[in-house]
């Protein structure tokens, strides 16, 4: 498993949906669980994985899978 497949991984296990389902260019209003505990779960695991705290503003601004990749760099 490469590092982006693990990373979609951490991020499909945060949404608990299927891994498949899960692709950079997904948008992520088309996933029933991309809901305020969704985004709660995105925000603990960017906070546990990757030490990342996201602003109200950085929030409102994750559209798509590849939007959350972006914050996901190793610090």
């Amino acid at each position: 498993m490469n590092a982006m497949q693990k990373k979609l991984e951490l991020i499909a296990n945060a949404l608990d949906v299927d891994k498949d389902l899960i692709v950079p260019e997904k948008v992520l209003e088309e996933l029933e669980e991309w809901d305020s505990m969704g985004v709660i779960s995105i925000i603990s695991m960017l906070d546990k994985n990757y030490k990342v705290q996201l602003k109200a503003d950085q929030i409102k601004d994750l559209k798509t899978v590849s939007d959350i990749l972006e914050h996901m760099q190793e610090r």
